[in-house]
């Protein structure tokens, strides 16, 4: 397969390679849970070196995986945020996991979390709190996710010896956090983010045994996320590209079964679950039990505090496609050339264009263009009187700071009532919309869509855009110029 050709600069296009599988893939890089015990030298150089080593091994994997892998970044560590949404484009995926800041306060703690327990509860809850989330972030993408989980385990909270007398039970929630997963389709990869785990120096060697216990302790409890999701741990090994490989290569290709409890569909008891296979040279991976629980009632608390719930999928309604890392959508292709404006500003403007954020409207904001191109035989149309032809199209524009909140956005809708000959010219070269955004300093992630109100094919796109401090003063006003024709007739460069 050849790669695509290159783009101009600030040209994008939400033409994605073909898929290798059906499943997509969620890198999460949890430094929350690899930070330093205490602010012991040693441990902060442990700790350094696994993030630095999961950052490393991250980015060797996304350098070579194969064309049309989509994959998500999220980072875990003082908050959950979203690095980059799912996307094949390896460059922004490396820069994404580059952006990923080292938690060295010793906050967290890999080891001797009895030695703070206020710390391990705080780290805990997060923890339970960030799968939840990306749980209820992800339900609305269709099919399996394999969230490839670079931690240590967090034996406190799935093993109750492991655990400290300070620490709670945790078991009602790991339920319900293993509810969520199963729900939206999401198995856990867990892979050791400090590779083969090297022994600090301040263990003297009768202490080995009890440090080999420990890590020991920490490898089970992999194990134990694994099989609650039907998934596979790895440690042991720092070929973490190699690992990262081998999760995605075992999520690739799955079956979904569904099953009900004998008697009723949920009976609020724990099940075992046994799959066999008439190939005896065959391991299957699968999760071995399950609590029948109505999953209507299995829902993220409404206070979750690290991102927002993703909107219900409905036709026809784009809030869930302009979703902060939502999946590229290619139903409707589309290019579009996104850059800061050269339009001269218009009487006629509006003051801001865009739905701001309240906080930033006095700030000094940059009006930024964004000029699509999408070939007119994509169109969909609906039989009017007459034999005309009757098209709607909206273009959307959604704005994220990398907390991922909505900072700006904007929704347009077009008509296209077109006689029969207008709407042939249109099918034989490109349709052309231009809009304008403005934005305040800073970085975002701008989410790009276009709905076919006829057909509801949605395409969608999402690129990062940096805002100086200091924007450029736009052009004085000048007096509007006429409209263009609505039907282009020659193609040309956006």
């Amino acid at each position: 397969v050849q790669p695509p050709p290159k783009l101009p600069p600030n040209i994008y296009t939400n033409l994605q390679p073909p898929a290798p599988s059906g499943a997509v893939n969620i890198l999460l890089l949890d430094f929350l849970n690899a930070a330093p015990i205490d602010d012991d030298p040693e441990n902060i150089h442990l700790a350094a070196r696994a993030q630095r080593l999961v950052k490393q091994e991250a980015i060797k994997y996304l350098s070579s995986m194969p064309r049309g892998t989509l994959v998500a970044v999220v980072g875990l560590s003082k908050d959950l945020r979203i690095l980059q949404g799912f996307t094949s484009d390896s460059a922004l995926l490396r820069a994404s996991v580059d952006t990923m800041e080292y938690n060295l306060d010793g906050r967290g703690g890999a080891y001797q979390q009895e030695l703070n327990c206020a710390q391990a509860e705080l780290r805990n809850r997060m923890t339970i709190e960030a799968l939840d989330q990306i749980a209820a972030d992800t339900s609305v993408v269709k099919g399996r996710k394999n969230l490839i989980w670079f931690s240590v385990g967090v034996p406190s909270l799935v093993n109750p010896s492991a655990r400290p007398p300070c620490l709670p039970d945790y078991q009602s929630d790991l339920l319900k956090t293993y509810g969520l997963l199963m729900a939206a389709q999401v198995t856990l990869y867990p892979v050791d983010a400090r590779g083969v785990p090297p022994i600090p120096s301040y263990i003297p060697v009768a202490g080995i045994p009890g440090f080999e216990q420990q890590v020991g302790t920490e490898q089970l409890a992999m194990e134990s996320w694994a099989e609650a999701t039907g998934g596979f741990a790895f440690y042991n090994s720092n070929d973490l590209a190699g690992q990262i490989s081998k999760a995605i290569d075992k999520g690739a290709n799955y079956y979904t079964i569904s099953y009900i409890p004998p008697g009723q569909k949920y009976d609020y008891g724990h099940h075992t679950i046994k799959v066999s296979i008439n190939k005896s040279d065959l391991h299957l991976v699968y999760r071995e039990s399950y609590d029948a629980v109505d999953p209507a009632t299995i829902k993220p608390a409404p206070d979750l505090t690290l991102a927002a719930t993703a909107p219900e999928v409905k036709a026809g309604d784009m809030r869930a496609a302009m979703g902060r890392a939502m999946p590229t959508s290619s139903d409707i292709l589309f290019d579009v050339q996104v850059k800061p404006s050269d339009e001269p500003a218009k009487p006629s403007d509006p003051p801001i264009f865009g739905v701001l954020d309240v906080k930033f409207k006095a700030k000094p904001l940059a009006r930024y263009g964004f000029q699509y191109v999408l070939p007119g035989r994509q169109i969909a149309f609906a039989d009017g009187p007459n034999g005309t032809r009757k098209g709607s199209l909206e273009f959307d524009i959604a704005a994220y700071d990398a907390d991922g909140k909505l900072v700006n956005s904007l929704s347009q809708s077009i008509q296209l009532p077109l006689t029969a000959d207008q709407a042939q010219q249109l099918a034989k070269g490109p349709f052309r919309f231009y809009q304008q955004l403005d934005l305040p300093p800073g970085q975002f992630f701008v989410r790009i869509g276009v709905l076919d109100r006829t057909s509801n094919k949605v395409g969608t796109l999402e690129i990062p855009v940096t805002v100086p401090k200091n924007p450029p003063q736009r052009a004085a006003s000048q007096p509007a110029p006429a409209q263009p024709a609505a039907l282009p007739t020659q193609p040309r460069n956006p």
